[in-house]
Order: C-alpha cells, then structure tokens, then sequence
C-alpha cells in the first residue's frame, strides 16, 4: 500500500509540475507580447516626436529673419540658416563661440549682454551693427526673448533679428533728399537775391572802366571787379540749376553713343595725363528713354572727377551691361536695368566720406564748390534712375548708375 502511493504522490507531481511549467509558458508568451506592444507604442511615438522635431526645424532653418540662441554665459548654442549666411560662417565656426565676438562695438557686447544676462531684461526693436567673416560691417535690428526650460542647461536668450543694410541706404537717401530740398529752396533764394545787385555793380564797373585810359592801372583793377563778378555769376547759375533743375525733355538716346561723345570730347586730356580709357559694353542693351543732355552732363561730371584723382596716370573703365531689376537696385516699374559702371584707379574717396559725396557743398578740392555730384545724383533721379559710389582709399573709385529700360 505504502509503494502505491507514494506512485500516486509521484505522478500527481509530475502532472502539477507539467501544469506549472505550461503556466510560465503562458505568462512569458503574455510579457513578450506586452513589450512587442510597448515597443510599438514607443516606437511610433518615436517617429511622431521626429516629424515634430524635423518640422520646427524646418521652419526655424526656412524664415528669412536671423536666429541666434545664447546660453547664460553668452555662448552661441543654436544659429539658424538664414544668420549663417548673413555672417558668412558654418555652423560647427560659431556654435560654443561668444556672441560678443560678432559684435562691431565691444562696449556695447558688454551693455547689451549685461542687460539680457543679468538683468533679465529684453529688447524690442534694438538697432546695433555685426560683423562677418569678411569683417564688413552689418547694421541689424533685433528682438530678444527668454529661453527657460526644467533643465537649467538649455536656459538662456533667442535672438531674432533681421539685416538693415537696405533700410539704412534707405534712411541716408531719404535724409540727402531733404536736405537737398531744404538746401534748393534756400539757394534758390540767396542766389536769387545776390544776383541782382551784383549785376548792378557789374554794369557800374563796365561804366567806371571805360572813363580810364587805356594805361591806367585802375582800368585793370575795374577789369580784375568784372571777371570776378562773372565768376559769381556763373556759380550762382549752378545754385539755379542745382535748385531748380528742368524737366527732363526725354527721348530715346544711345547710351554708348552718348559715353563715345563724352571720351571724344576728354580724350586730348586723357592722353596729357597718361590716362588709359577702355569700354567694355554687351550685346542687345535698348536705348534709354531719358534726357540726353542731363545724360550726358552727368557723365562729363563723373569723368572730370576721374581725371582729378589721377593725377600720375591710370585708367577709366566704362561697363555697359543688363541685369535683372532686384530688390537693392529699387528701380519701379521696371523688370530690368541697364547699369553703367565708370571705374578709376585714382586716389579712391575716405570711408568716412562716402556717405556724403553726394551731399551739397561737400568736396576734397581745394577748389570745389561742391556741387557737381549732387546735381548729378539729382538729374539720374529726375530721369528714374539711381546712382550709388563704391571707393578705397589709393585703390579707386566706381560709381554704378542703374537705368529703368522701360
């Protein structure tokens, strides 16, 4: 009896043991499949994070405006597309560099930083200039906003900004154009006034000298009053024109038949000075409807201002070409231009005086008036133009002057 049962104890072991080991089975196969489920989960929650991640990206790296993140230490973490190619850098050159080093001003990198770092304080609409790679100056206007997250490490500022270089060409045109208003209404004025008592004095002078005997020294002095009111005349003439220049009479004029005039009539000089002219024009550029003889004294002007900053030889380069109407030329109604490029290889203008070759009075020449160039600047605009200068000091001078060809 003893021997059966414990026969009987042992099979029921076995079977209960069969039982427990199908069970495990049972309960492995339920946790494989619970995590294959998990993994799913995860995994497509993965791809979901991604196409978010890949599309803020992309919207980041696509807007025109520049964007740049800092850490709490002024450190560059984040710099965007659009404010790589405004600098001119690669990512990997500016991410973990200070933000201070692209700054034109290094007091106002620390003014700034201080403000937006320590003080917690934001810009809205703050104007300061950058430099790039090529160490050109960029004036920007930027907006700032505090970066805060759980994680201390991703703290700090964005900066979003955008490039002025325009807007401030902009502002300078738009001041040079009041000033040149104010400063016709006020010549026109003076001149106007001046004038006519000089030519009473003129007329008492010619009087005066025709009393004096040929020998009489006087009569060279009386001579010496009426070239010299001639003089005031003709500047005053230039006060006229400059205030009130005449509406352009437009017809349409051959602008290379109009340059080969204006060399024509300098050559004799040219060669005096042992000055090389070349003329480099491309096929198929239209004729222009402007006024021919404004036309042609702008190009007189520009050239005699050639002429005078080579005083030991050189060259004039004259470029004739066509190009697509873009947003920095802002010529209306217009798809393209015609652009004239006149090149020296003169003295070059000081970067401090560029800004104001065009304005009145302002000169180099001890004996200038001045007025040359901004009566030139404002007949290329009476006829839709747009005239810009471009110089280094003992390295030359371009001026570029864009057409409408329409």
């Amino acid at each position: 009896m003893s021997k059966q049962f414990e026969s009987k104890k042992e099979s029921l072991s076995i079977i209960n043991k069969a039982y427990s080991d199908k069970s495990d089975l049972s309960s492995k196969d339920d946790k494989i499949k619970s995590l294959e489920n998990k993994y799913e989960v995860l995994s497509k929650r993965t791809k979901d994070l991604e196409k978010v991640y890949q599309f803020h990206k992309g919207i980041i790296q696509s807007i025109s405006s520049g964007l740049i993140t800092i850490d709490s230490n002024g450190s560059i973490t984040f710099i965007n597309t659009a404010a790589l190619g405004l600098l001119d850098y690669e990512y990997q050159e500016l991410v973990g560099t200070p933000i201070r080093n692209l700054f034109d001003d290094e007091r106002e990198a620390d003014k700034v930083l201080d403000e937006l770092l320590n003080k917690k304080r934001m810009f809205e609409s703050r104007e300061i200039n950058l430099i790039g790679r090529t160490k050109k100056l960029i004036p920007i206007g930027f907006t700032t906003t505090l970066l805060s997250s759980d994680d201390p490490v991703y703290d700090g500022v964005i900066i979003s900004f955008r490039d002025l270089t325009n807007l401030h060409h902009y502002r300078i045109q738009i001041e040079r154009i009041d000033r040149l208003a104010t400063l016709g209404e006020v010549s026109a004025g003076i001149a106007h006034e001046i004038r006519n008592p000089l030519a009473g004095i003129k007329t008492s002078a010619q009087v005066l000298e025709e009393s004096f005997s040929p020998g009489d020294h006087r009569s060279q002095l009386v001579g010496r009053i009426v070239k010299e009111i001639d003089r005031s005349n003709e500047l005053l003439k230039k006060f006229f024109h400059f205030a009130k220049p005449g509406k352009p009479k437009q017809e349409f004029v051959s602008l290379d038949t109009l340059i080969e005039g204006v060399y024509l009539l300098l050559s004799s000089k040219m060669r005096k000075k042992g000055i090389i002219f070349e003329k480099n024009i491309d096929t198929a550029i239209p004729d222009l409807y402007v006024d021919e003889n404004q036309i042609e004294q702008v190009l007189i002007n520009l050239f005699l201002n050639s002429l005078d900053a080579m005083e030991k030889g050189g060259s004039i380069t004259v470029n004739l070409k066509m190009v697509e109407n873009q947003d920095e030329i802002v010529l209306e109604n217009s798809s393209k231009a015609v652009v004239l490029e006149l090149e020296d290889t003169g003295c070059g203008i000081e970067s401090d005086n560029l800004e104001r070759v065009f304005n009145p009075f302002f000169t180099t020449k001890s004996n200038g008036v001045g007025l040359g160039l901004s009566i030139s600047s404002r007949l290329i605009e009476e006829n839709g133009g747009r005239i810009v200068v471009e110089s280094e000091r003992n390295q030359g001078t371009r001026f570029t002057i864009y057409f409408p060809t329409s």
